[in-house]
């Protein structure tokens, strides 16, 4: 469950409203490592609520480490349309009643979910590699991939990453998308220890390749963010207003030939998850990639 109270910016809906269940679905979609307080590498959360008509999002890092895609908390409202529907879809999938093929299987990721209605909390793991179970859900599934996709546009307590080639050097960027105050690990303080925890530009030759052909491959290097001059021992934090940004410039010069592809990838989880009653972004997200010429 979503443990982040509800921004006092939203206005939720009424209650009782007519025609409308009482219920709580969650799935949360999980794998790898634990690196921090209650998260893991790869985790994400979505959790749709009847009484307040809202559907919330919590990733921590996508399955895929999408190009340009947020981290944080997303929050928007449904109509009584919707969650009947929504409703109707979780009961006929009996996703509850199924028996999961590869129930244990050590696979890298899984999904939770759970549902509270009536009264009764029911609950049930599949292992995201479990291609025959989760075809019998395909269309629950689906639903739960388009709401996802709907939160980005509606984040509360989030942030984007981004990158410009200027002369010399990049620029990167942590902005605050969120209607919300959010605070995180400042880049600069963070130490280059591996991908899960650092903050740093990765660049790589990309010649031109045909369409279709086979595309080039790819040696990845890290241009790790200037640490800190005094290097201090205790962590430093980036407090971000609403539409707020935090900037930083890495000295880069493009050779006299060839094309590159760069993006800027920040990551850290560990951490409480709120600082002084202020969201904490954790996780690991990267900019959209840049194509330089």
């Amino acid at each position: 469950m979503i443990k982040t109270p509800v921004s006092s910016k939203f206005q939720t809906a009424a209650w009782p409203r007519p025609g409308v269940e009482e219920y709580v679905f969650s799935v949360r979609s999980s794998g790898g490592q634990p690196l921090g307080e209650g998260i893991k590498e790869f985790d994400w959360s979505l959790e749709v609520d009847s009484r307040h008509a809202l559907v919330s999002a919590e990733l921590f890092r996508s399955d895929a480490d999408t190009p340009g895609q947020p981290i944080g908390l997303s929050r928007f409202a449904i109509d009584d349309q919707q969650l009947r529907e929504f409703e109707a879809l979780v009961i006929g999938s009996d996703l509850f009643g199924l028996h999961p093929a590869m129930s244990g299987h050590p696979g890298y990721t899984e999904r939770v979910y759970t549902f509270v209605r009536a009264g009764r909390t029911s609950h049930q793991r599949i292992n995201n590699s479990d291609e025959q179970t989760n075809a019998k859900v395909s269309q629950l599934r689906s639903k739960i991939s388009s709401l996802l996709a709907t939160s980005f546009d509606h984040p509360e307590r989030a942030v984007r990453l981004g990158i410009e080639q200027h002369p010399g050097e990049f620029e990167v960027t942590i902005t605050n998308i969120g209607t919300e105050r959010i605070c995180f690990t400042d880049p600069r303080w963070l130490a280059a220890v591996g991908p899960e925890h650092q903050a740093a530009v990765m660049i790589t030759e990309f010649p031109p390749y045909e369409p279709g052909g086979p595309p080039p491959e790819l040696n990845w290097r890290a241009i790790p963010l200037e640490r800190m001059s005094k290097n201090p021992k205790e962590e430093q934090l980036v407090a971000l207003e609403s539409k707020g940004s935090w900037r930083a410039s890495v000295p880069w010069t493009k050779p006299a030939h060839g094309r590159y592809l760069a993006y800027f990838t920040w990551a850290n989880y560990q951490g409480q998850p709120m600082v002084d009653k202020v969201y904490r972004i954790r996780g690991r997200a990267d900019s959209p990639r840049l194509v330089i010429e």
